[in-house]
């Protein structure tokens, strides 16, 4: 009786996505959601996880960023690859199971050798998860909507490490951490096998009709397509180191909760809290706001959304480094804490719609794949581990530490705003390049 339930159900989902895009784009959100609380919950839990397993600070960052995003990045690329060649929405329903198992497993690691499989493995997962998706939104919305469709698949972000931190601030104390992440991976299972019935749109289907054939690319042919692709357009080059720099202070917030405690005077409860609603409000509007003004707005400029990127980082960075030095008690910092809040995601439309318009159509998932490898080993990875080597080892006899490690990294979203400066100059030619591959 329950599977046929479930049954009637699936029918009842696979008849609306025939007809509405925004179905898809909801239930990517809704999947991006679950990823970042459940990628989030070990960060939210930091003072209690890293006190029970008696952890470095060099550890933490290991296990926060290496351990993770390694396997995260280098899975991301085989998915990628797959999503090319089979059934994007099956893979990424498989990523979804595994990711769900395994947060259901941190939640009874006994020792740290547990943490890291346990870390490792949900990297694995949720690789599966951005490069299919974002393809599959590619295949249901125009080119120029895929900026604010981008940017709503991305309010992922700030919803789900906001519900994080939450839920680690109100049910944590309640229930304990154990408790919290093996409550979330039984829930993500559930989802998970939602998510193997439903039906991929078709590959291409709004693009070029020369892009948009069905036969099927062999593997060493995707491949050959992504490296051609990579080496003949210079903007596309530039977008992913400029998405590397801009990752690195991303990385730093592994320690952000640490940073808070130890240095600002919170409890972590209530760090989660404050940042928690500030992350959901601020990352939201920012995510959003990225994407759709850059569909908007940039015509107006000559070299496009890479101008419009790089005006908009002149503005955000400065702001985002000056919160390390702001004393929690004024109005500052919470106005700088919103904008904290608002660049983590404001990036997220322009530029996955930029990689979108830059690449084949036949390449897109392997592209992103790709992306996402450069922006989380070397990017989010080098972040984490380099705060964590800072803060024991630079500034580990200063008055703060975490403060002087977090303004260091946060400096190096800088070199971001060259690398966008850059890249509009070719952006126009690299564009009408991936239309004609």
């Amino acid at each position: 009786m329950i599977f046929k339930d479930m049954k009637m159900i699936m029918i009842g989902l696979n008849s609306m996505r025939a007809y509405s895009p925004h179905f898809y784009l909801a239930f990517f959100l809704l999947l991006n959601i679950f990823n970042f609380i459940d990628r989030n919950l070990l960060i939210a839990f930091a003072p209690e996880i890293k006190s029970d397993f008696n952890l470095t600070n060099v550890q933490w960052g290991l296990l926060t960023g290496v351990y993770f995003l390694f396997f995260y990045s280098v899975f991301g690329i085989f998915m990628g690859v797959l999503g090319d060649k089979f059934n994007r929405m099956k893979i990424a329903a498989a990523g979804v199971f595994l990711w769900s198992l395994m947060t259901a497993f941190t939640g009874v690691a006994k020792n740290f050798a547990h943490l890291i499989v346990a870390r490792a493995l949900i990297g694995v997962g949720e690789s599966a998860l951005t490069p299919n998706s974002i393809s599959m939104l590619s295949d249901v919305y125009n080119q120029n909507r895929r900026g604010t469709a981008s940017a709503i698949y991305y309010l992922g972000i700030p919803l789900g490490v906001g519900l994080a931190m939450l839920i680690a601030s109100y049910f944590g104390p309640m229930f304990g951490w154990r408790t919290v992440f093996i409550s979330l991976g039984l829930i993500g299972v559930a989802l998970a096998i939602i998510t193997y019935f439903l039906i991929e749109p078709i590959r291409g289907q709004l693009d070029n009709s020369s892009q948009n054939d069905e036969k099927s690319m062999s593997i060493r042919e995707i491949i050959s397509l992504t490296k051609s692709t990579l080496y003949n357009s210079k903007s596309l080059t530039l977008i992913i180191v400029g998405s590397i720099f801009l990752h690195i202070p991303l990385g730093a917030g592994n320690f952000e909760v640490l940073w808070a405690v130890n240095e600002r005077g919170f409890t972590a409860s209530e760090y989660n809290s404050l940042f928690g609603i500030f992350f959901i409000i601020g990352g939201s509007i920012g995510a959003v706001l990225g994407g759709v003004l850059s569909d908007k707005l940039n015509h107006l400029f000559k070299n496009g959304v890479m101008s419009f990127l790089t005006i908009s980082y002149l503005v955000l960075v400065p702001l985002t480094i000056s919160y390390r030095f702001v004393d929690p008690n004024t109005f500052i910092f919470y106005f700088t804490l919103f904008f904290i809040s608002l660049n983590v995601t404001f990036f997220y439309g322009p530029v996955f719609g930029s990689v979108q318009a830059l690449t084949p159509v036949k390449v897109r998932s392997t592209m992103v794949a790709i992306f996402i490898l450069g922006v989380n080993i070397v990017g989010m990875g080098v972040g984490s581990f380099f705060t964590g080597y800072l803060v024991d080892h630079v500034f580990n006899n200063s008055s703060a530490p975490y403060t002087f490690s977090l303004i260091t990294v946060g400096a190096t979203g800088i070199i971001s705003i060259i690398c966008f400066y850059i890249a509009g100059f070719s952006y126009k030619k690299d564009s009408e390049l991936a239309v004609s591959n």
